[in-house]
């Protein structure tokens, strides 16, 4: 489920499809998962059917999605110290 979780909080969404994929889960276990994870709320689908998706419930932990969603600069590792 951490991975659902973990594509919530970076792109705002995920598919039940590709968590299937991303954790070589069959279709009633990705199913089961995801309903459990709006059943406590934490997910809420959007959509129906083959259209469905995903996205952060009432109760998804505020902090990742804080985190995930604060831009942050990236600094060049190769930039010579002076």
């Amino acid at each position: 489920m951490v991975t659902a979780l973990h594509d919530v909080a970076l792109s705002g969404r995920v598919r039940r499809t590709r968590y299937e994929q991303n954790e070589g889960l069959n279709l009633q276990q990705a199913q089961r998962d995801l309903r459990e994870l709006v059943h406590r709320q934490i997910l809420e689908p959007v959509g129906r059917t083959r259209a469905r998706f995903y996205v952060a419930g009432s109760r998804f932990p505020e902090t990742p999605l804080g985190i995930a969603r604060t831009p942050t600069a990236l600094t060049d590792p190769y930039a010579l110290a002076t």
